[in-house]
């Protein structure tokens, strides 16, 4: 311990300028402690479902049910990455047949969401995950920010 005291003793004491110089290192931390913990907010996938696009020419009792639902810890959610086939709902629709009276939609085979999502605005009214349309097959986020991995 006596050479390295030996070999630092031109630096000096802990004076003035080093409490200057460790204060404002210091002080950099804040604003990039802010800009790694940014990515839990900006990077959040909001609650999501398949799009149904304007332009499908289905009633709206069709638009209604043409998501399928799970119950999810005991609540009843829209499928966040499978719809019913459009092209099928769109037939059924322009037949004026009823959903659930005349068709039974266990038979109808789901497709993936092809036209993209439409996302809840209720906590976020934007992030990366809907601006991108990040989310994969699974309904969740697919791209890593950084040390923060989703």
């Amino acid at each position: 311990m006596s050479d390295y005291v030996a070999e630092t003793v031109f630096i000096g004491n802990w004076g003035r300028f080093q409490q200057m110089v460790f204060f404002l290192l210091c002080t950099t931390a804040v604003p990039n402690g802010f800009n790694g913990f940014s990515i839990v907010f900006l990077g959040d996938s909001p609650p999501h479902r398949c799009l149904i696009p304007d332009g499908a020419n289905i009633t709206e009792e069709w638009r209604q049910v043409s998501i399928p639902t799970q119950v999810v810890n005991g609540e009843t959610e829209y499928s966040k990455c499978r719809r019913y086939r459009l092209d099928l709902i769109s037939n059924f629709s322009a037949l004026g047949l009823s959903p659930r009276k005349d068709v039974n939609l266990s038979q109808v085979p789901l497709e993936g969401c092809s036209d993209g999502w439409t996302y809840s605005k209720e906590i976020y009214q934007s992030t990366i995950v809907t601006e991108q349309e990040f989310v994969g097959a699974l309904g969740g986020p697919r791209f890593s920010g950084g040390e923060c991995s989703f």
